[in-house]
Formats: C-alpha cells, sequence, structure tokens
C-alpha cells in the first residue's frame, strides 16, 4: 500500500506502521553510490534487473531521506511483502522521471 505526491515521496506500510519514503539528494548520492552507478541515466538502466539487495540499498537511502534511521539489512527484515516496497520505491523515485515499468518487472 502505497501513497505518493509530486516531491518524491511515497509511504510505506510494514506491521501496521507507516514509514515515509522521499527522494532527497542525499538519498540520491546514497543510491548512486549503493549501487555503483554515476548518473540519473545509469540508474534508469540499473531498475530493468534489480536484485533484492539492491532493492534493499534503494528502500534504506529513501527511508533515510524520510527521516527514518535504516539499513539495508533492516529493510530486509521489514513484516511487509515484496510488492508493497517495489511499489513505494518505485514512487518515489517517479519524482526523476523514473517509471514504474522497469522496477515492478523485477518482481517476477
Amino acid at each position: 500500500m502505497t501513497n505518493t505526491n509530486t516531491q518524491g515521496a511515497s509511504s510505506l506500510v510494514a506491521n501496521g506502521e507507516k514509514f515515509v519514503m522521499r527522494l532527497t539528494l542525499g538519498a540520491l548520492s546514497e543510491i548512486e553510490s549503493g549501487l555503483g552507478i554515476k548518473n540519473l541515466a545509469d540508474l534508469g538502466k540499473k531498475l530493468t534487473s534489480v536484485n533484492a539487495n539492491d532493492l534493499a540499498v534503494l528502500a534504506a537511502a529513501l527511508l533515510r531521506g524520510g527521516g527514518h534511521d535504516v539499513t539495508p539489512g533492516d529493510v530486509m527484515r521489514l513484516p511487509t511483502d515484496i510488492g508493497s516496497i517495489i511499489g513505494a520505491v518505485s514512487d518515489a523515485l517517479s519524482a526523476i522521471g523514473v517509471t514504474k515499468a522497469p522496477l515492478a518487472g523485477s518482481a517476477g
């Protein structure tokens, strides 16, 4: 279950608690570093084939952007389904023109 707005924010509900994800400059820098990419064009390409670790890096950076003190390992232990995490990450990244299609395709 996600909600989004035009400022690069979305929410993730895990175990009945709402966690805000926000795409900040710091989160974007962490994503680039964590995924080993150099720019936004590379991010779009990378999102066409992410693994569980990549998804955890993305979610953790966005959650930290939303004010939560979490690591990728913490994200892997969140009591929620992978579809909810993918949806929230996709919604947050949509602010920079990264569509849901590539990331959503990685769930299967």
